[in-house]
């Protein structure tokens, strides 16, 4: 683990600069939406708990030592180890210090939205008439209806996932704020923008019989991927008479009437160009992946007016 010289606390103590608290804030978002889309809340954010680096504006979430305590063990910990609390109630949603009630994410954006306000005004929220970002940082003012929101003693009328909180900021022009998704397939977070890897196309066996060379695939191409082996893009060699616009898909099988003394080299061929449609299918994926997050984020952008008017 690389060695972090400050903590959350320590950089709100030294006065973060207006300008860094949001891309600061994105990687705080950031880090507890990856352990929400893995399913395990924090339950314990606060300022310490968030390791950093003024230096490269750099900010992580630590220390989920009761992120899988049940309930009931959390409280009874917390109640019977005074001296030792494990965790600080200043920065809990009021659910956490209820027997009983349900903690689920929405504590941990309780306890976000505390921070954020925090990071701009030195103050946390609590009650009526805290002090207000507007009133430290009027150009930010749009933040205040969102820790508002987020900062609810009903844990009901909260965001009730952080892409909430981050689409917001994107439709207030903070491009630095990214959406994350899980992947399924390799239980890793990334970003919403990053485009699914294009698994390639592999010959597994080969039959020549009454005309035709069969080929057994290791799994069956997409659409998209077809359409590009059928017609590459750029210089390719072939037999006449046998292109690759000559090759049937069907499921896991390829087929392309040939004479069978020429199967092998449309073996080689078939490699050749499935390595082609591989690498074009790919930055095909790339494109509509990039095109697609831009459309989202431009469709965010056009409800910031709505949003200024509704919660300004």
């Amino acid at each position: 683990m690389p060695f972090f010289p400050t903590t959350l606390r320590g950089i709100i103590a030294q006065r973060i600069p207006q300008e860094n608290v949001l891309p600061l804030f994105g990687q705080m978002l950031d880090g507890v939406e990856v352990a929400h889309l893995l399913n395990v809340i924090h339950r314990d954010l606060k300022p310490e708990n968030f390791l950093g680096d003024p230096a490269l504006k750099l900010l992580v979430a630590a220390d989920f030592g009761i992120a899988h305590f049940e309930e009931e063990q959390l409280y009874t910990a917390v109640e019977t180890k005074a001296n030792a609390r494990l965790a600080n109630f200043v920065y809990s949603a009021p659910e956490q210090r209820v027997r009983g009630a349900g903690v689920d994410r929405r504590a941990d954006i309780y306890a976000l939205g505390l921070m954020l306000n925090e990071m701009f005004t030195g103050a946390v929220p609590h009650g009526a008439g805290y002090k207000t970002v507007a009133s430290v940082a009027p150009d930010y003012a749009y933040l205040d209806p969102i820790v508002g929101r987020m900062i609810q003693q009903d844990p009901g009328a909260r965001p009730s996932e952080i892409e909430e909180v981050k689409r917001e900021l994107i439709g207030r022009q903070n491009e630095f704020i990214a959406l994350q998704r899980l992947d399924e397939k390799r239980r890793e977070v990334i970003p919403v923008g990053s485009p699914p890897s294009v698994a390639p196309v592999n010959l597994v066996g080969a039959d020549w019989h009454g005309g035709n060379l069969i080929l057994k695939l290791d799994r069956s191409p997409e659409p998209g991927w077809i359409t590009r082996f059928q017609h590459p893009e750029g210089n390719y060699g072939g037999i006449y008479g046998h292109g690759p616009e000559t090759y049937q898909f069907r499921g896991d099988m390829a087929t392309v009437r040939a004479e069978e003394n020429i199967a092998q080299q449309l073996v080689d061929y078939f490699k050749r160009y499935a390595e082609m449609a591989t690498r074009s299918y790919q930055a095909h994926v790339v494109r509509e992946a990039a095109k697609a997050e831009q459309e989202a984020r431009h469709g965010l952008r056009r409800r910031s007016p709505q949003l200024n008017k509704e919660h300004g």
